[in-house]
Order: structure tokens, then sequence, then C-alpha cells
């Protein structure tokens, strides 16, 4: 039964896209992801797809999580109370871009918004570029490939997983690093004196580092929407927030997933 449900689901998604094409890539992504041990062809390979009521292309790499990401965004709707709360968003300012679906959303809800984007991974920032690029909006972004944290310095990215990298500090074997920037450094250099309208943050854990060491930069932002990953709960964050001399309320919050997606307001 189970396994004629997800046909059926997967059949019925033929209707979400544009050309039969990009279907057809949608059912080749799942197979490769679930035979992921199997060096099947394409795997990694960028490919471009429409989804109807979208003009421009979205990239994505076949067989990673990109297409997960995308069908949160804009099918599950993880960020459609963002659209339903805020009006006259002119900054953004997105923690954990990733391949740049959520600047995406951000374009569409908020057409003249300037966003500044930070991702660590080289091959995360370039599909960011990309879609941007494909959207037309990429004078509006400024892409940042860093971590953000509550101090410098140079981590490794640990995760298999395109949307699940995570910062450990380096051990000097090597490998691949990435600078840790506050956030407060990046605010002043490429976002000097402006107001914060909505700071978006899905940075795997690191959110506990960041806003238990806040109260530098929170006082410019007047609202958040943030994924928290255990063990940092949503009363560490709102007592962090409230330490750090910052009054904001829970306006929303996502139940559907296994992680809480909140959006937070500064009250006045």
């Amino acid at each position: 039964m189970r396994t004629l449900a997800a046909l059926a689901r997967h059949w019925e998604a033929r209707k979400k896209y544009v050309h039969r094409i990009d279907w057809a890539l949608y059912i080749y992504n799942r197979l490769l992801r679930k035979l992921h041990q199997l060096p099947l062809p394409g795997r990694h390979s960028v490919a471009g797809i429409v989804l109807k009521g979208h003009q421009n292309l979205f990239y994505l790499r076949l067989g990673t999580t990109d297409w997960l990401v995308l069908e949160e965004i804009f099918e599950a709707g993880e960020y459609a109370f963002v659209g339903e709360c805020l009006r006259n968003v002119a900054r953004i300012v997105d923690l954990g871009a990733n391949a740049g679906f959520s600047l995406r959303y951000w374009h569409e809800l908020f057409p003249r918004a300037n966003i500044l984007a930070v991702e660590p991974d080289p091959g995360n920032c370039c599909l960011c570029l990309r879609n941007s690029k494909a959207a037309k909006f990429e004078h509006q972004v400024t892409l940042v490939p860093a971590c953000v944290g509550a101090h410098r310095r140079q981590v490794q990215l640990t995760g298999r997983e395109e949307w699940a990298y995570h910062m450990q500090d380096s051990n000097g074997n090597g490998a691949a690093t990435v600078e840790v920037v506050p956030l407060i450094d990046l605010l002043e250099t490429h976002a000097k004196g402006e107001t914060i309208d909505l700071l978006k943050c899905d940075i795997e854990g690191a959110e506990a580092e960041l806003f238990r060491d806040c109260h530098t930069w929170i006082g410019r932002v007047n609202a958040i929407v943030i994924e928290l990953h255990p063990p940092y709960s949503i009363d560490e964050f709102r007592a962090n927030l409230w330490e750090a001399g910052a009054n904001f309320e829970v306006v929303k919050q996502l139940r559907t997933k296994h992680l809480p997606v909140v959006l937070m307001r500064r009250q006045t």
C-alpha cells in the first residue's frame, strides 16, 4: 500500500512542472537518491527545471538534497507565513542560503529587497549565484562564502548532504577550511547603518553560538525566521534574545516539520 501511495504521489507530481522532461528529472532524482550507492549517470550534474507558476529556471544538482529544499520552500510552504505577517521588507539577511531557493522565495515576496546571503559551501554558493541570475535579481544579492558565528576562526564543514553541513573547529589536518565571520562584521561591511527587516537563520545548530552573543547587532533586527536544531530550544532562544536586551514575540510557528521553524517579530 505504501508503494502504491508513493507511485500515485509521484504521478500526481507531474502537474507541478511545465515540461515533461522536468517531471522525468524529478523521477530520476528520486531514483538517484534511493539508489545512492550505485554509480548511475548524471549524479551531481546540474539541471534546470521550470515549476508551474514560475517563469524562470530553477537550477539544482541531481541526486542531492537540492530537490528536497526546493519542495520544502515552494511546495510545502516552509516560509509561507512570512509573507502573511511582514510588509515593506527592504533588507534581508539570509544565513544558510544553501542553493539559493530561499533567495528566490524572498525575491518573489519582496521584489525590491536587497539580500545579504551567507553560505559556506562552495558548491551551494555556485548554485546560489546561478539561481539568482536565472531570476534576474543578482544585482540585489550580496553573497558571502563563509560561516557565521560569534568570533572569527577557521572551521571545517562536516556532513554528507548539501542541506546539512555543520561547523567543526579545524584540527590542522590539511583539509579545506572556511572562515567564520561574526555577524556584526558582515553587517558593518555589507549593510552598514541599515535596519534588517528580516533575518533568516538556518545554520544547522550554529544558531546557538550566534544568539548567545547577539547583543552587538540584535537591535538592528526587526523580524527573525529561524529553524531551531536540538538541543537549542525555543525557550533558550527567547532567553538569549531577552538577555541581549531584545524583546521579540513569536508570531507564527511551523509545526509540520520535525524541526521547528519560528517567526519572531520585535515588540516596540
